[in-house]
């Protein structure tokens, strides 16, 4: 009797709305503004500005209802288009190859699609009062919206053609934000290194791609998952398909070692560092690996490769943001570990909590980054050695920077805490010594990060410095405030779980045959305590400004450059590389140019036989043709004579 009430019932608009025609409003509003942008108002920085901020706003919305439907609805809904068909003209598979694209919407491109809209509406109205007196504010605008639609662009995308255009695209607008100030050559080259290292994980996907089709005739993520099962490729076959896309993963999210592209991505203008670590490139690989986790789920061995890269790349990258002295490249190294810690956890089969730290960190990240921006502007430095004392200057903005810090860093009850405690709980499932250690290490050594940042930044007294001077010092206010706030809260609340069924964060994001993680109380006990011990530590030691032993200071000026991976890239360029280059180009001139000029010369030189055979004279060249004939008949005779000696 209940349920043919229920089916009486009147249907409500989550009902009826379509998933995936919301998907695609939520991806073509940001393309909509950039064309209005380019096309009407280019010659106006505010009407620009806010029709980018006004169209978000509506993507952002359509992101929203996206996640109500999924949630109230979770089914795998999705619609493709076919735009592009080849015909080959040849018989079997290969008579026709199609090319689809459409939108998908999933919990897990929903999760994602809503936190790239959202990062990137908060990014804008911050912009609109930071960038207000910077040039290129329009430039800036489109390409916000540009790395918003590329973004969107791969959280929708149903296949791997449309995964692998999409990362192009997104390959392009990181390297535009981060060039925006293309003036300085710190950011021209930031910009350059991370061009390089992203299209040479295209390159990869590229190949992976290929690989896929060739053995499957199948593009779809859907139909790939069953084909992977059916024994068609063999354990070795898959798992050089998931060391391609892992490839492609690493140069998006910074894996270790092609993570040399983010602590420069810190030159871009704090708005477009924001979105890249938040929502933005540096999240990229992380959901390639999570939407094709069907080939890695296959492949024990792409299994391990991800818990292994993951928490390598975790535990450097926060050991390299303890002595940063740089406060955005501090603030980058704690995003590649975060990044490291999110991949580790889908190698140990933790596909949902995996994705709730993506959520979860979002926030904190993209705080972090706009208050480094306001302390930056008014001290007019990134050297947080040169910082310090502004508690008392900017209390707002200490506040609002203590709480990203806290839920970075995991402290109960921000938002970190509950995703890190979902993930230590599947590896204490597994028990696996090596990934409990790694997790808690990372959230101790994280904390330590996190607050030495706040302590140096924000305790002690103002550094003095020529031409500074200390009481001009303003807080945040108006938009900058307003968008800081909104962050906050979401730091605050994004990660509770205080829910059962579908609204579960990790209940909601999941994937068949792969359970889900318990919250153990042992779990998130020692995340709290690792967490509270590594902030208090750190705070003791640098709020003290305690000075660095003399003896570890070479320790710690490697530490802070990276161990020099950057520079063992560059050379490599120089020394590898460049010569090659220098190679291939004398081959090419003095080689190839040269053969094909003779040959054109030789074809001209023929072609006009009236022009030669005039000059020729008859003489010489029968004195020149008998001599040949002669020396020819000679040495034709003592060979023979040779030969007929050895065998007699």
């Amino acid at each position: 009797m209940v349920l043919t009430l229920i089916a009486a019932a009147p249907k409500g608009p989550l009902d009826t709305w379509s998933p995936t025609l919301l998907a695609l409003f939520a991806l073509l509003l940001p393309l909509i503004a950039l064309i209005i942008v380019l096309a009407f108002t280019v010659d106006s920085r505010r009407v620009s500005a806010w029709i980018a901020v006004i169209f978000t706003l509506a993507a952002a919305v359509c992101t929203v209802l996206v996640v109500a439907i999924e949630v109230a609805h979770p089914l795998h809904l999705e619609r493709p288009a076919t735009f592009l068909t080849f015909f080959t003209g040849q018989s079997g598979s290969a008579a026709e190859f199609t090319l689809q694209w459409g939108v998908l919407a999933d919990p897990l491109a929903a999760v994602m699609s809503l936190t790239v809209a959202l990062v990137s509406l908060l990014v804008q109205l911050y912009a609109l009062t930071f960038m207000r007196r910077e040039d290129g504010v329009v430039r800036f605008f489109c390409v916000l919206l540009f790395a918003t639609f590329a973004m969107l662009g791969v959280t929708f995308s149903i296949n791997y053609f449309e995964m692998l255009l999409f990362f192009g695209l997104v390959t392009l607008s990181t390297y535009l934000m981060i060039g925006h100030w293309w003036q300085r050559e710190e950011a021209a080259a930031a910009a350059s290194r991370a061009f390089i290292v992203s299209a040479f994980g295209d390159v990869a996907l590229l190949a992976g791609v290929a690989y896929i089709y060739f053995r499957f005739n199948e593009l779809n993520f859907q139909a790939l998952s069953g084909h992977y099962t059916g024994g068609r490729v063999s354990a070795n076959g898959l798992f050089i398909m998931a060391i391609l896309v892992f490839i492609a993963a690493a140069a998006k999210s910074a894996q270790f070692p092609l993570h040399v592209w983010l602590p420069g991505s810190a030159q871009a203008p704090a708005p477009a560092a924001a979105l890249i670590h938040s929502a933005g490139g540096a999240l990229c690989g992380v959901y390639l690996i999570a939407r094709t986790y069907g080939l890695f789920h296959v492949s024990p061995r792409g299994l391990a490769l991800l818990a292994i890269a993951g928490g390598l790349t975790a535990v450097l990258g926060v050991l390299w943001a303890l002595f940063q002295d740089n406060l955005k490249r501090a603030i980058a190294y704690t995003t590649m570990s975060e990044l490291g810690l999110m991949v580790l956890a889908l190698g140990i089969g933790a596909y949902g909590a995996s994705i709730f730290e993506l959520f979860a960190h979002a926030w904190p990240k993209a705080l972090l980054f706009l208050a480094a921006g306001v302390v930056i502007r008014e001290l007019r430095t990134e050297r947080m050695a040169e910082m310090g004392g502004l508690w008392r200057r900017m209390r707002f903005t200490g506040w609002l920077m203590a709480i990203a810090v806290a839920a970075g860093a995991g402290i109960p009850p921000f938002s970190t805490f509950w995703s890190k405690d979902t993930i230590l709980s599947k590896a204490l499932d597994l028990g696996s010594p090596l990934a409990i250690a790694a997790i808690t290490l990372v959230t101790f050594l994280s904390a330590m990060a996190l607050v030495r940042i706040f302590a140096l930044v924000f305790t002690g007294e103002t550094a003095r410095r020529r031409r500074f001077e200390p009481d001009r010092i303003r807080d945040a206010g108006g938009r900058i405030a307003f968008t800081m706030a909104v962050l906050a809260i979401a730091c605050v609340v994004s990660g509770i779980r205080g829910f059962r069924g579908r609204t579960d964060p990790i209940a909601f994001v999941t994937f068949p045959g792969v359970s889900l993680p318990n919250s153990h109380f042992v779990a998130a006990a020692v995340i709290a305590a690792a967490a509270v011990l590594g902030a208090v530590v750190a705070f003791v030691v640098f709020a003290r400004r305690v000075p660095l032993p003399a003896g570890l200071q070479p320790v710690s000026a490697a530490m802070g450059e990276g161990l020099f991976v950057d520079r063992a890239y560059r050379l490599a360029a120089v020394g590898i590389v460049l010569p090659a280059s220098r190679a291939a180009s004398w081959v090419e001139t003095r080689v190839v140019d040269a053969a094909l000029d003779l040959v054109g010369d030789s074809i001209e030189f023929a072609g006009q036989p009236r022009r030669w055979l005039a000059e020729v004279r008859i003489r010489p060249l029968l004195i020149g043709f008998f001599a040949g004939v002669v020396a020819l008949g000679t040495l034709a005779i003592v060979l023979a004579g040779g030969i007929i000696g050895k065998a007699g």
